[in-house]
């Protein structure tokens, strides 16, 4: 085991289809660079009255050295 556990592994965001609308000046709107990551909108209606919340993110775990995640007994 690496005695770092930073040189294990690390979560990499990539871009959801809320923040390519976001990103692209409309109102409301978030910097390009914002754009990757945890995405969370929210709103409201008046009629029915309606108050909604809308969280999205893409996300993937990646392994630099998966050899070091890896137990095996040889028999």
């Amino acid at each position: 085991m690496s005695p770092n556990p930073q040189s294990w592994a690390e979560t990499q965001y990539g871009v959801t289809a809320e923040s390519l609308v976001l990103s692209s000046g409309s109102n409301p709107a978030i910097l390009r660079e914002d754009a990757r990551g945890i995405v969370i909108t929210s709103g409201h209606q008046d009629y029915p009255v309606q108050v909604w919340t809308n969280g999205t993110a893409v996300a993937m775990p990646v392994l630099y050295v998966p050899d070091i995640h890896i137990t095996a007994k040889v028999l």
